[in-house]
């Protein structure tokens, strides 16, 4: 197998390095430092952005991948490292998984340019120190290939679809035993780059339009979303910053639908986060006010609503809304989107898979009983409240009917083989 150093260009690094150092440095700051992997790699692009925009592409490709395979490739890496995967130093392990991902995953990239692009990234970071490991160990990926265990326990469905053991479980339990592999699998999809059309700035036709003057496709979604699809960052075009669409899963916009006709409705929202459903229900036609514990994620909410052009029927207010004695008045419609382990996103925030631990349920479910039985004190008479969980774990879409409120039908799960994020909705109703 040729290993070899490539060709420079002129004045640069070999051809794909810095995609591939680019791509090193972001999964080091996502895998060791915390960062969220969609804003570490928005900034690294916008700090460096390639000479080559397949290069951005591939960068993309490459951070997301990993991300998502992550316990599958150490699974092939972890028994040709002597001294133990985890030992390694950070950059080494990222660079591995790099490598590894190139010559599992992506056909188009040839053995010999996988191993040696990624020795030629260390270079470009300054870690030449480690292309020796990086060439003795990606040469034997590539010789013996994966061997994946093809059993049924959690061990194996874990390592086959790159979850961790603790995640399959509960998976098994809210999609059923035959559909676990197709969930599973449907978890490690990439999202599609979904959005919603903004009613108040001409709705899906003006999207439509907009997006297609700049070359990019948008066709009708599930719940009144659009999928986008074309070149570059839909995100960076005009129909975003004129407020016309704005990015939401339609597992997400289910939940607002859920709220009926909100045209002159009072709204609560409970967890508004940064506005994404509350804007939604404003721009129905709902008077919304929007309750966070956190300043800086209402100030994004607001910040959202003037784009979209419906500020005027935005409140914002900084509140603990799990107190049982907040005062807010009653409220014909009350929202519950309820902090979990947001585990139903993965295929969009693929990190969430190796920071989250089974003691995170606990403590949500805590935290989501008490804004239930918080929620409920403020609905009207004859109004109604829809309870929202990200997650599949179907302790964090459980809990008891809040007093005085009746349950409407059966909890829904949106499961991922449905090609959206995973949610547990609830809906109740406080009688006349």
């Amino acid at each position: 197998m040729a290993t070899g150093r490539g060709q420079r260009g002129a004045g640069g690094p070999p051809p794909g390095a810095a995609a591939r150092a680019l791509a090193a440095r972001v999964l080091t700051d996502v895998s060791f430092g915390g960062a969220r992997s969609g804003d570490a790699l928005s900034a690294a692009l916008r700090e460096r952005p390639p000479r080559d925009p397949r290069d951005a592409g591939l960068a993309t490709e490459l951070v997301y991948g990993v991300l998502r395979q992550q316990r599958r490739l150490d699974h092939t890496l972890a028994p040709l490292v002597r001294q133990g995967l985890g030992a390694l130093e950070p950059l080494a392990q990222v660079l591995l998984r790099i490598g590894a991902y190139q010559l599992v995953f992506l056909d188009r990239v040839h053995a010999g340019a996988a191993v040696s692009s990624t020795q030629d990234a260390a270079r470009v970071l300054g870690a030449g120190r480690i292309t020796g490991l990086l060439n003795g160990v990606l040469r034997k990926v590539a010789e013996r290939g994966e061997r994946l265990p093809t059993g049924d326990d959690d061990a194996s469905v874990g390592v086959r679809w790159s979850l961790p053991d603790w995640l399959v479980s509960p998976l098994r339990e809210a999609v059923g035993a035959a559909a676990l592999e197709a969930n599973a699998s449907a978890l490690r999809e990439r999202a599609p780059n979904t959005v919603r059309p903004n009613l108040s700035r001409g709705g899906a036709e003006a999207a439509v339009s907009a997006l297609a003057a700049e070359g990019f496709t948008a066709e009708p979604g599930p719940h009144g979303s659009l999928v986008v699809s074309g070149p570059g960052d839909p995100f960076a075009t005009a129909a975003f910053r004129d407020g016309l669409i704005t990015p939401q899963d339609p597992a997400s916009l289910h939940v607002v639908e859920l709220l009926g006709d909100l045209r002159g409705v009072r709204v609560l929202d409970l967890c508004a986060g940064r506005g994404v459903k509350s804007t939604a229900m404003a721009d129905r036609g709902a008077r919304v006010l929007a309750l966070d514990v956190v300043a800086e994620k209402l100030a994004s909410a607001n910040s959202l609503a003037e784009r979209l052009g419906v500020a005027d029927r935005l409140e914002t207010r900084v509140a603990d809304a799990a107190d049982p004695a907040l005062e807010l008045g009653s409220f014909d419609r009350v929202l519950v989107d309820a902090p979990c382990t947001g585990v139903g996103t993965i295929r969009r925030h693929p990190e969430i898979a190796w920071r989250r631990e089974p003691a995170d349920v606990g403590r949500s479910v805590e935290l989501q009983a008490r804004l239930l039985a918080a929620a409920a004190g403020h609905l009207a008479p004859g109004g109604e409240l829809v309870y929202a969980v990200c997650s599949f774990i179907r302790a964090e879409g459980g809990g008891p009917t809040p007093e005085g409120l009746v349950e409407q039908g059966d909890a829904t799960l949106l499961a991922p083989v449905d090609g959206v994020d995973a949610f547990q909705v609830r809906r109740f109703r406080r009688p006349a």
